[in-house]
C-alpha cells in the first residue's frame, strides 16, 4: 500500500468536485481510497487529496486512464498536479 498526496488548483471548486464524486465508483473498483479532501485556507480552488492505493503501478494506471484524463480537463483542473506517493514506515 502506498500513501497519495495529490495537489492542484481547479477553475470552480464546487464544479470540480461535482466531477470528483462522479469518479468515486472508478476509484473504488482501482482500490484508491480517498483519505481526506482538502481546500487551502488562503484559497479554495487550490484542492489537495489524500488517497490510498494499493501500489504505484495501479495509482498511475488510473490517472493515465484516457477517460479519467478528460474527465480531469472537463472538471477544470489547472495545470499539472503536485503528486507525492508515499511509503509508510
Amino acid at each position: 500500500m502506498v500513501t497519495v498526496i495529490l495537489q492542484h488548483e481547479v477553475k470552480n471548486f464546487e464544479e470540480w468536485k461535482k466531477v470528483f464524486d462522479e469518479d468515486e465508483k472508478g476509484r473504488a473498483e482501482a482500490g484508491v481510497q480517498l483519505m481526506g479532501l482538502f481546500t487551502s485556507v488562503k484559497n479554495p480552488n487550490d484542492v489537495t487529496m489524500i488517497f490510498v492505493a494499493p501500489g504505484v503501478e495501479t495509482f498511475n494506471e488510473l490517472m493515465s486512464d484516457p477517460q479519467r484524463q478528460k474527465d480531469i480537463e472537463r472538471a477544470g483542473v489547472i495545470g499539472a498536479p503536485a503528486v507525492s506517493i508515499l511509503n509508510k514506515v
